[in-house]
């Protein structure tokens, strides 16, 4: 089945970039294509828009059909990762690495420390001010 979906998006892909590559350019990008010819394939005003249907068609088709890809290799695979997958193909072990702890600070002290922080914010803010003699 996963075969069968691979082949099928292969051509999926294939037809959308063919089906992107004959639409008309929709402005002047470097001077290429778009030109007004009438000598055209498709030069009816409707034959753009199947050419537009076909491209999001062929767009949800290509998305469709990756979801089901990876869901179905997901269930074939089981829960391991592409590297564990690898690893046991070659005959290499694989070692979780734990993260060391982290100590939680206390909240009173981060709230201490923040009021400490506010007041010398505040304090930078106020002009100093001078004394002057007469």
């Amino acid at each position: 089945m996963i075969n069968i979906l691979l082949v099928l998006n292969i051509i999926v892909v294939v037809l959308l970039i063919g089906i992107i590559l004959l639409q008309k350019s929709q402005g002047g990008v470097l001077g290429m294509g778009g030109s007004g010819s009438k000598n055209g394939i498709f030069t009816a005003r409707s034959a753009g828009n199947l050419i537009t249907k076909l491209t999001y068609i062929l767009g949800a088709m290509f998305f469709i059909i990756c979801l089901l890809l990876a869901f179905l290799v997901s269930r074939h695979e089981g829960t391991r990762s592409f590297v564990e997958t690898m690893a046991e193909k070659n005959g290499v072990e694989v070692k979780e690495i734990k993260s060391p702890t982290i100590n939680k600070i206390p909240e009173d002290k981060v709230k201490e420390e923040l009021k400490k922080e506010a007041i010398k914010q505040e304090a930078s803010k106020k002009k100093p001010v001078v004394p002057t003699t007469k």
